[in-house]
């Protein structure tokens, strides 16, 4: 493909002038010359966890397991729910696996096994995951063992391609009423939140939306996500103590990075770290509002959020 930057896999890894200023180009910016260590450590899922451990701030979910020796998981010592992946890419290998005598709710459940959804979640209950594919433990632990064996499949994403050692582990499965909690994703700037993104029906149908401070929907006029479902406002969810830790807690564990996406989820009344994410989609052009909004954050250029 004519343009692409070198390590780059799909149209979009490629710069334009006209909108240099802009958060996709920005990021593209960012993989070509940005070589701050920081970046693979926040990309590293195991190692990610010693700067929330380090700052203080926000809670972990709880580690069951971890490896860089052997792709073999030790299951007679893992609880029956629990979240098995790589530290450098999940890929196609995460399986949440869901055993308890209730099942998680809110799975669909449908025999489908040659399903191709972009869904790459695989929800395992008795050895079958939510599409009817048959998943027994030699079969996860082989997935592991090839996902280890490839490297991260956007080399011109630095952080992300430059992770070692690669290794497995398995993390406290989060649930908030039975289900699996939705995203809630701020985006830091120069250690100051610019504005939260929330993604709900992941299992099913995905939707997403942006929200100020204030925890107003900020308009998307041609968002590459749909907005179908997603409230206007989110005070009325979080509620304005849980809004304001949510900021404090994200604002503390990205302070050391010019950006930085922090990802939680809220179970019961605590704010749980998901990861840390530099490479936004890809560096995929999001919005034009989302586009300029954050490009202006990024170069200090804040603007009023109508």
């Amino acid at each position: 493909m004519s343009g692409l930057l070198p390590g780059g896999v799909t149209p979009h890894h490629r710069l334009n002038d006209d909108k240099k200023d802009h958060y996709s180009q920005l990021l593209l910016k960012r993989c070509l010359h940005d070589r701050n260590p920081l970046l693979i450590k926040m990309e590293d899922k195991y190692r990610a966890r010693e700067i929330v451990e380090e700052k203080k701030s926000g809670n972990l979910p709880k580690l069951y397991h971890w490896s860089d020796k052997t792709h073999k998981i030790p299951w007679d010592k893992l609880p029956s729910r629990c979240v098995i992946k790589t530290n450098h890419w999940s890929g196609d290998a995460l399986f949440i696996m869901d055993n308890e005598e209730e099942s998680i709710a809110g799975i669909e459940r449908k025999f489908n096994p040659f399903n191709r959804s972009i869904n790459r979640y695989r929800v395992i209950r008795n050895g079958r995951d939510q599409n009817g594919g048959f998943w027994p433990r030699w079969r996860i632990e082989r997935k592991l063992k090839t996902c280890l064996k490839e490297n991260f499949p956007v080399p011109l994403e630095w952080g992300a391609s430059n992770i070692s050692p690669r290794g497995v582990m398995v993390e406290e499965l989060l649930l908030d009423d039975g289900k699996i909690p939705p995203d809630w994703k701020v985006h830091v700037f120069h250690g100051k939140a610019g504005f939260i993104q929330s993604d709900i029906g992941r299992m099913k149908s995905h939707s997403q939306a942006i929200y100020d401070l204030s925890g107003n929907k900020i308009h998307q006029t041609n968002s590459p996500w749909s907005q179908d479902n997603t409230p206007d406002e989110i005070i009325s969810i979080l509620g304005q103590n849980k809004l304001d830790e949510l900021i404090e807690i994200s604002q503390k564990l990205a302070e050391d990075i010019d950006y930085c996406r922090v990802d939680f989820f809220l179970t019961g009344d605590k704010w749980v770290f998901g990861e840390f994410t530099n490479y936004h989609n890809s560096c995929q052009p999001q919005s034009d509002e989302w586009e300029v909004l954050a490009g202006d954050l990024w170069l200090k250029r804040p603007l009023e959020v109508k």
